[in-house]
This record gives structure tokens, sequence and C-alpha cells, in this order.
């Protein structure tokens, strides 16, 4: 029975190490990510995501070790990467590259069921309605955590909706029984890649840690910064020219007004102005010398002798 066993051993780790060596020469990029604390649930849902995309499987660090040596003269710093691996780790053999990759895996997150400890990821609520659940036992788990019931046909139904954790809290067991007896996924799973291989440049955990939100606030900044060193420099570009042209637009008007040359855009300007710097001009004598702007009688007129 021994000997048996031991011989399926070696056909299993024969057929890991031949699979290696394939998805080694297949492809170009091999992300890993950490296996603690990620369920088998986990993986299998993760492996749906990446059906077409890449290839997960988890191996021993040792097989994959001899699987680069001998793919050492083919794949360089292949074998350094391998050898630099430690602990449990699940491999993804993609042609994305690793950031390409870590986008995907972060927008591709699997919902599962809760377990007593787990964190909670984001607000857990327990909406209104009917639970399908008969009453029993279960009512004081209902209880536990503060949701009110009732019994109607013989099911209970939530009285109304009920947050039961919020992010960064710690789910109690009971709490996570309840949740699970209700079909709820309320926690979100993913992989996170601690290293890469990337047609020969390995990459660690400071070249993979990058915060995509922050990363697209700073190129919004570059780009604001760019566009109106651009437009101070008058460098005429497709993005530049609607604003350099209203400038220009703008300039030009305010020239010919200043100059007093009449067109279809700035006659009625010029006249506004005139009329502006007519009425300043009598606020400015009548401040100085009042009388000079009284009404003059008409002179009368000479008698005839």
């Amino acid at each position: 029975m021994i000997n048996m066993l031991a011989r399926q051993v070696a056909v299993w780790k024969k057929e890991i190490f031949s699979d290696l060596q394939n998805l080694l020469r297949k492809y170009s990029v091999i992300a890993v990510a950490d296996l603690q604390k990620v369920r088998s649930s986990q993986i299998q849902e993760i492996r749906k995501k990446l059906r077409g995309k890449a290839e997960l499987i988890v191996a021993k660090n040792t097989i994959l070790q001899k699987a680069s040596e001998n793919l050492a003269n083919e794949k360089s710093n292949v074998d350094k990467f391998a050898n630099s691996l430690s602990g449990s780790k699940v491999l993804i053999f993609t042609q994305m590259n690793p950031f390409e990759l870590i986008v995907f895996l972060n927008k591709n997150k699997v919902r599962v069921p809760a377990k007593g400890g787990d964190v909670a990821t984001g607000e857990i609520m327990i909406p209104a309605g009917n639970t399908g659940l008969q009453p029993g036992p279960v009512i004081s788990e209902f209880n536990e955590a503060k949701v009110q019931t009732r019994i109607e046909g013989g099911s209970i139904f939530v009285a109304k909706d009920t947050v039961v954790a919020t992010r960064g809290d710690v789910i109690s067991t009971k709490t996570a029984s309840l949740l699970s007896k209700l079909g709820m996924k309320p926690m979100e799973a993913g992989l996170a890649l601690s290293y890469a291989f990337d047609n020969g440049l390995v990459l660690g955990p400071n070249e993979l840690a990058f915060d995509l939100d922050q990363m697209k606030s700073q190129f919004s900044t570059a780009a604001r910064l760019a566009f109106g060193l651009a437009l101070e420099a008058n460098i005429m570009i497709p993005e530049t020219a609607p604003a350099l042209l209203g400038k220009a637009y703008r300039q030009a008007v305010a020239v010919s007004i200043e100059a007093g040359f009449f067109t279809k855009e700035t006659t009625s300007r010029i006249v506004q102005r005139a009329y502006a710097n007519m009425n300043a001009l009598s606020q400015a004598i009548s401040t100085v010398k009042p009388e000079a702007l009284a009404p003059q009688s008409p002179a009368p007129a000479e008698g005839k002798g």
C-alpha cells in the first residue's frame, strides 16, 4: 500500500513538473500570489475569472525551481526568479503584463461566504423581506445580530434592512452562520501579487505596489499642468488650438477697441466705451465745477428799434 502511494505521488510530481515546463515555455509572464488566507473555493472562482486570459496552478516551490533550472538557457533569469520564492504560492501564467494583471484581478474580485473571524471588506446588510427560513433555533441568531424579524405564513421575515457589520469589523461565528443560512456571500476576495517574472525582468513587492486611483490623479494633474504650460507658451496642438484661437480673438478685439478701430465685432463696444468715458468725464467735471454742467439759459433777443 505504501509503495503504491509513493508511486502515485511520483507520477503526480512528474505531471506537475511537465505542466510547469510547458507553461514556462508558453507564457512570457509568471505572477505569484501568496496562498495564506486564500480558500480553495476562492481559487476556483478566480480561475473561472481568468479563463482565456491566464492559467493558474498551485505547485511546490521546489518543483518550480527544478522546472526553471531546465529552462534557464531559454528564459533569462527564470531560475533566479524561482529561487527567490518561499512559502505556499499560487502561480499565474499569462501574456498580460503584471500591472495589467493586477488591474484585472482588482476589477474581478469574487464574492465568498463569511467565516467567523473574517474582517468585513465592506458594509454587510441583511435586506428586509422573506428569508425563506422556517421558524426555529435560527431565530436566536437573528436576535443576537439585532435583526428584527416577524413570522408570516410559516416563514421568517426580516422587518427592515439591517447592517450587521461595517468595513473593518470582525465577523462573529454566529453572524457568519446566519449569513450562510441566508445564502449571502458578503466577503470580497482576490489575489494580491507579491512577485512577477516579465520577459527576464524580476519584479518584487515594491515594484508591484501601486495605487491605481493615485496614479490616475497624478496623470490628471500632469495633464492639466502641461496644458497650462502649452497655452502660456502658445504651443499649437490639437488640444490647445481652440483655447489659443479664442485667446487670440479676444486679444485682437481688445486691441481694436483700444485703437478705436470699427468693425462689426467692435462697433457697439467702442460706442459703449465712449459713452462710459463721457459719463465719467461729466462726473469729474461736476465735482470740480458743478456750474459748468448747469443748463444754459438762452440769450435774450435784441429789440428792434
